[in-house]
Protein backbone atom coordinates (compact mmCIF):
# COMPACT_ATOMS: atom_id res chain seq x y z
CA UNK A 1 0.00 0.00 0.00
CA UNK A 2 2.85 2.64 1.28
CA UNK A 3 4.75 1.92 -2.87
CA UNK A 4 1.45 2.65 -4.08
CA UNK A 5 0.41 5.51 -2.27
CA UNK A 6 4.62 6.56 -3.02
CA UNK A 7 4.44 5.72 -6.33
CA UNK A 8 0.43 8.05 -6.94
CA UNK A 9 2.65 11.07 -5.35
CA UNK A 10 5.39 11.09 -7.79
CA UNK A 11 5.20 13.81 -10.25
CA UNK A 12 4.76 12.45 -13.66
CA UNK A 13 7.63 12.28 -16.05
CA UNK A 14 5.67 12.98 -19.37
CA UNK A 15 5.13 16.80 -20.06
CA UNK A 16 1.74 18.28 -21.67
CA UNK A 17 2.11 19.35 -25.04
CA UNK A 18 -0.42 22.22 -26.41
CA UNK A 19 -2.36 20.94 -29.00
CA UNK A 20 -4.24 23.73 -31.59
CA UNK A 21 -7.69 22.70 -32.00
CA UNK A 22 -8.73 23.15 -35.50
CA UNK A 23 -11.68 25.88 -35.86
CA UNK A 24 -14.82 24.60 -36.74
CA UNK A 25 -15.96 25.70 -40.52
CA UNK A 26 -17.63 28.91 -41.32
CA UNK A 27 -19.87 26.91 -43.77
CA UNK A 28 -22.98 28.37 -42.65
CA UNK A 29 -22.09 32.05 -41.69
CA UNK A 30 -20.44 32.28 -45.31
CA UNK A 31 -23.36 30.64 -46.78
CA UNK A 32 -25.30 33.81 -45.15
CA UNK A 33 -23.59 36.30 -45.78
CA UNK A 34 -22.96 35.11 -49.25
CA UNK A 35 -27.05 35.30 -49.72
CA UNK A 36 -26.91 39.16 -48.30
CA UNK A 37 -23.50 40.22 -50.58
CA UNK A 38 -22.18 37.94 -53.07
CA UNK A 39 -18.78 36.62 -53.01
CA UNK A 40 -18.79 37.75 -48.75
CA UNK A 41 -18.77 33.86 -48.55
CA UNK A 42 -15.68 33.35 -49.95
CA UNK A 43 -13.82 36.08 -49.08
CA UNK A 44 -14.35 34.97 -45.72
CA UNK A 45 -13.29 31.14 -46.19
CA UNK A 46 -10.29 32.78 -47.45
CA UNK A 47 -10.87 32.97 -51.50
CA UNK A 48 -10.81 36.04 -52.57
CA UNK A 49 -10.04 36.23 -55.76
CA UNK A 50 -13.15 33.30 -56.24
CA UNK A 51 -15.62 35.75 -54.58
CA UNK A 52 -15.16 38.43 -56.35
CA UNK A 53 -15.50 36.52 -59.76
CA UNK A 54 -18.99 35.87 -58.17
CA UNK A 55 -19.31 39.32 -57.00
CA UNK A 56 -18.56 40.92 -60.80
CA UNK A 57 -20.91 38.18 -62.66
CA UNK A 58 -23.93 38.81 -60.43
CA UNK A 59 -23.63 42.45 -60.44
CA UNK A 60 -23.15 42.11 -64.30
CA UNK A 61 -26.05 40.22 -64.63
CA UNK A 62 -28.09 43.26 -62.35
CA UNK A 63 -26.65 45.84 -64.82
CA UNK A 64 -27.20 44.71 -68.02
CA UNK A 65 -30.75 43.69 -66.59
CA UNK A 66 -31.25 47.54 -65.73
CA UNK A 67 -29.41 49.57 -68.47
CA UNK A 68 -29.39 46.83 -71.72
CA UNK A 69 -32.59 44.90 -71.66
CA UNK A 70 -36.08 46.31 -72.40
CA UNK A 71 -38.40 46.62 -70.24
CA UNK A 72 -40.92 44.10 -70.55
CA UNK A 73 -42.62 41.17 -68.64
CA UNK A 74 -40.23 38.91 -70.04
CA UNK A 75 -37.25 40.26 -68.77
CA UNK A 76 -38.86 40.71 -65.43
CA UNK A 77 -39.55 37.79 -64.98
CA UNK A 78 -36.84 36.63 -65.91
CA UNK A 79 -34.23 38.38 -63.30
CA UNK A 80 -36.83 37.48 -60.34
CA UNK A 81 -36.46 34.08 -61.65
CA UNK A 82 -32.30 33.99 -62.72
CA UNK A 83 -31.62 36.13 -60.14
CA UNK A 84 -32.06 34.31 -56.99
CA UNK A 85 -30.91 31.00 -58.48
CA UNK A 86 -27.88 32.20 -59.54
CA UNK A 87 -27.31 33.76 -55.69
CA UNK A 88 -28.32 30.67 -54.43
CA UNK A 89 -25.85 29.19 -56.48
CA UNK A 90 -23.08 31.46 -55.46
CA UNK A 91 -24.39 30.59 -51.83
CA UNK A 92 -23.89 26.73 -52.10
CA UNK A 93 -20.51 27.20 -53.84
CA UNK A 94 -19.10 27.84 -50.12
CA UNK A 95 -19.73 25.17 -48.59
CA UNK A 96 -16.91 22.74 -50.72
CA UNK A 97 -14.46 24.79 -49.89
CA UNK A 98 -11.59 24.86 -47.81
CA UNK A 99 -10.43 27.73 -45.28
CA UNK A 100 -7.31 29.68 -45.83
CA UNK A 101 -6.22 32.15 -44.17
CA UNK A 102 -4.51 35.08 -46.74
CA UNK A 103 -2.94 37.90 -45.51
CA UNK A 104 -4.64 40.76 -43.55
CA UNK A 105 -4.18 43.31 -46.20
CA UNK A 106 -5.83 41.37 -48.98
CA UNK A 107 -9.02 40.59 -46.60
CA UNK A 108 -9.06 44.36 -45.90
CA UNK A 109 -9.03 45.25 -49.27
CA UNK A 110 -11.72 42.47 -50.18
CA UNK A 111 -14.11 43.83 -47.73
CA UNK A 112 -13.63 47.45 -49.06
CA UNK A 113 -14.30 46.63 -52.58
CA UNK A 114 -17.43 44.51 -51.80
CA UNK A 115 -19.14 46.69 -49.96
CA UNK A 116 -18.68 49.84 -52.35
CA UNK A 117 -19.49 47.61 -55.13
CA UNK A 118 -22.24 46.17 -53.46
CA UNK A 119 -23.51 49.88 -52.50
CA UNK A 120 -23.59 50.92 -55.89
CA UNK A 121 -25.13 48.24 -57.48
CA UNK A 122 -27.79 48.36 -54.73
CA UNK A 123 -28.92 52.04 -55.50
CA UNK A 124 -28.67 51.09 -59.44
CA UNK A 125 -31.62 48.29 -58.49
CA UNK A 126 -33.22 50.51 -55.90
CA UNK A 127 -33.46 53.24 -58.42
CA UNK A 128 -34.39 51.38 -61.77
CA UNK A 129 -37.58 49.91 -59.87
CA UNK A 130 -38.16 53.29 -58.05
CA UNK A 131 -38.27 55.44 -61.11
CA UNK A 132 -38.45 53.05 -64.39
CA UNK A 133 -41.00 50.41 -63.12
CA UNK A 134 -44.25 50.48 -61.53
CA UNK A 135 -47.35 48.07 -60.73
CA UNK A 136 -51.09 49.38 -60.70
CA UNK A 137 -54.43 47.66 -59.92
CA UNK A 138 -57.68 47.69 -62.63
CA UNK A 139 -60.79 49.03 -60.54
CA UNK A 140 -62.57 49.66 -63.05
CA UNK A 141 -63.74 48.01 -66.68
CA UNK A 142 -63.69 50.92 -68.68
CA UNK A 143 -60.43 49.75 -70.96
CA UNK A 144 -62.25 45.88 -71.38
CA UNK A 145 -61.54 43.31 -73.16
CA UNK A 146 -57.80 44.71 -73.04
CA UNK A 147 -57.67 45.01 -69.53
CA UNK A 148 -60.27 43.66 -67.08
CA UNK A 149 -61.41 44.73 -63.60
CA UNK A 150 -59.05 42.57 -60.93
CA UNK A 151 -56.16 43.27 -63.35
CA UNK A 152 -52.49 43.70 -62.19
CA UNK A 153 -50.55 46.05 -64.41
CA UNK A 154 -46.94 47.01 -64.92
CA UNK A 155 -45.92 50.77 -66.04
CA UNK A 156 -42.56 51.40 -67.59
CA UNK A 157 -42.21 55.09 -65.95
CA UNK A 158 -38.92 55.51 -68.11
CA UNK A 159 -41.01 54.51 -71.63
CA UNK A 160 -41.50 58.37 -72.71
CA UNK A 161 -37.75 60.42 -71.54
CA UNK A 162 -37.04 60.29 -74.94
CA UNK A 163 -40.21 60.90 -76.78
CA UNK A 164 -44.03 61.61 -76.40
CA UNK A 165 -46.70 58.54 -76.47
CA UNK A 166 -47.93 57.00 -79.80
CA UNK A 167 -51.61 56.19 -81.24
CA UNK A 168 -52.43 53.00 -79.46
CA UNK A 169 -50.23 53.20 -76.39
CA UNK A 170 -51.56 52.29 -73.26
CA UNK A 171 -50.73 55.04 -70.80
CA UNK A 172 -51.25 55.67 -66.62
CA UNK A 173 -51.65 59.38 -66.36
CA UNK A 174 -52.63 61.50 -63.56
CA UNK A 175 -56.91 62.43 -63.89
CA UNK A 176 -56.76 65.90 -65.42
CA UNK A 177 -59.96 66.87 -62.81
CA UNK A 178 -58.28 65.53 -59.66
CA UNK A 179 -54.18 64.89 -59.76
CA UNK A 180 -54.10 62.83 -56.80
CA UNK A 181 -55.97 59.56 -58.58
CA UNK A 182 -54.05 57.62 -61.87
CA UNK A 183 -56.32 56.96 -65.01
CA UNK A 184 -55.31 54.43 -67.46
CA UNK A 185 -56.64 54.79 -71.43
CA UNK A 186 -55.50 54.29 -75.00
CA UNK A 187 -54.03 57.15 -76.61
CA UNK A 188 -56.43 58.05 -79.98
CA UNK A 189 -54.70 61.05 -80.96
CA UNK A 190 -51.51 62.86 -80.41
CA UNK A 191 -50.42 66.55 -80.55
CA UNK A 192 -51.48 68.23 -84.07
CA UNK A 193 -54.07 65.43 -84.67
CA UNK A 194 -57.68 66.19 -85.49
CA UNK A 195 -60.66 64.72 -83.73
CA UNK A 196 -64.16 63.95 -84.50
CA UNK A 197 -67.17 61.59 -84.05
CA UNK A 198 -69.68 60.44 -86.21
CA UNK A 199 -72.07 57.90 -84.26
CA UNK A 200 -70.06 55.78 -83.01
CA UNK A 201 -66.79 55.73 -85.16
CA UNK A 202 -63.86 57.89 -84.49
CA UNK A 203 -62.30 60.42 -87.21
CA UNK A 204 -58.94 60.77 -87.07
CA UNK A 205 -57.56 63.32 -89.90
CA UNK A 206 -60.45 62.98 -91.49
CA UNK A 207 -59.98 59.01 -91.72
CA UNK A 208 -61.95 56.49 -89.65
CA UNK A 209 -60.16 55.26 -87.23
CA UNK A 210 -59.46 51.31 -87.43
CA UNK A 211 -60.55 49.56 -83.82
CA UNK A 212 -60.25 46.32 -83.25
CA UNK A 213 -59.95 46.42 -79.41
CA UNK A 214 -63.17 48.27 -78.76
CA UNK A 215 -65.76 47.36 -76.85
CA UNK A 216 -69.27 48.34 -77.86
CA UNK A 217 -72.86 48.09 -75.92
CA UNK A 218 -75.14 45.40 -77.93
CA UNK A 219 -76.75 48.43 -78.90
CA UNK A 220 -75.40 49.39 -82.17
CA UNK A 221 -77.23 51.81 -83.63
CA UNK A 222 -76.14 55.62 -84.35
CA UNK A 223 -76.78 58.38 -81.72
CA UNK A 224 -79.32 60.37 -82.80
CA UNK A 225 -76.75 62.97 -81.92
CA UNK A 226 -73.34 63.92 -79.78
CA UNK A 227 -72.95 64.50 -76.57
CA UNK A 228 -69.75 64.57 -75.51
CA UNK A 229 -67.98 68.16 -74.74
CA UNK A 230 -64.80 67.47 -76.76
CA UNK A 231 -65.30 65.65 -80.29
CA UNK A 232 -68.82 66.56 -81.56
CA UNK A 233 -67.27 69.15 -84.28
CA UNK A 234 -63.39 68.92 -85.00
CA UNK A 235 -60.96 69.00 -82.17
CA UNK A 236 -57.43 69.54 -82.79
CA UNK A 237 -55.43 68.30 -79.92
CA UNK A 238 -52.80 70.74 -78.28
CA UNK A 239 -49.17 70.39 -78.42
CA UNK A 240 -47.62 68.36 -75.70
CA UNK A 241 -51.69 66.74 -75.15
CA UNK A 242 -53.31 63.58 -75.96
CA UNK A 243 -56.43 62.46 -76.37
CA UNK A 244 -57.03 59.61 -74.66
CA UNK A 245 -60.04 57.17 -74.33
CA UNK A 246 -61.59 53.71 -72.81
CA UNK A 247 -61.21 51.17 -75.04
CA UNK A 248 -65.06 49.97 -73.52
CA UNK A 249 -66.57 52.94 -74.95
CA UNK A 250 -70.18 52.56 -73.36
CA UNK A 251 -68.40 53.05 -70.13
CA UNK A 252 -65.46 55.01 -69.88
CA UNK A 253 -65.21 58.68 -68.49
CA UNK A 254 -62.04 60.08 -71.11
CA UNK A 255 -61.12 62.89 -73.17
CA UNK A 256 -64.80 62.97 -74.69
CA UNK A 257 -65.85 64.63 -71.25
CA UNK A 258 -62.79 66.12 -69.55
CA UNK A 259 -60.84 67.32 -72.23
CA UNK A 260 -56.31 66.58 -72.91
CA UNK A 261 -53.93 64.78 -70.39
CA UNK A 262 -50.62 66.89 -70.63
CA UNK A 263 -47.92 64.90 -71.22
CA UNK A 264 -46.18 66.04 -68.19
CA UNK A 265 -48.90 64.11 -66.40
CA UNK A 266 -48.42 61.25 -68.20
CA UNK A 267 -46.77 58.56 -65.54
CA UNK A 268 -46.11 55.89 -68.17
CA UNK A 269 -46.29 53.30 -71.03
CA UNK A 270 -48.30 50.36 -69.62
CA UNK A 271 -46.61 46.86 -70.92
CA UNK A 272 -47.96 43.83 -69.31
CA UNK A 273 -50.33 42.12 -67.23
CA UNK A 274 -48.16 40.58 -64.25
CA UNK A 275 -51.76 39.19 -62.10
CA UNK A 276 -54.95 38.93 -62.27
CA UNK A 277 -57.79 38.52 -59.45
CA UNK A 278 -61.85 37.69 -60.82
CA UNK A 279 -63.13 39.61 -58.18
CA UNK A 280 -66.97 38.32 -58.68
CA UNK A 281 -65.86 34.67 -59.13
CA UNK A 282 -62.97 35.02 -56.23
CA UNK A 283 -60.42 33.43 -58.03
CA UNK A 284 -57.19 34.19 -60.44
CA UNK A 285 -57.37 34.34 -64.02
CA UNK A 286 -53.86 32.60 -64.70
CA UNK A 287 -54.57 33.28 -68.59
CA UNK A 288 -54.31 36.73 -68.25
CA UNK A 289 -51.02 36.49 -66.19
CA UNK A 290 -48.07 37.54 -68.61
CA UNK A 291 -50.00 39.35 -71.52
CA UNK A 292 -48.41 41.87 -73.07
CA UNK A 293 -50.29 45.49 -73.88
Amino acid sequence: MSSLATKLQEPSSRTDVPVDRPRPPRRSLALLMTLVAPGAGHVLRGHVLRGFVWAVGLSGFGLVVVFVMPVTFATIAGAIVVGPLALLVCALDTLWLRDTTPSWKALLVSWAALLISGAIVGDQLTSYYKNSVQAFSIPSPSMEPALAKGDFVLTDKSAYRSAGPRRGDIIVFRYPLDERRDFIKRVIGVPGDRIEFRGRQVLLNGHVLYEPYVKLAQETSPLARCLYVFGCDPTYVPVDSYFVMGDNRDNSQDSRHWGFVRRAKVVGRAFAIYWSWDPELRRPRLTRVGMAL
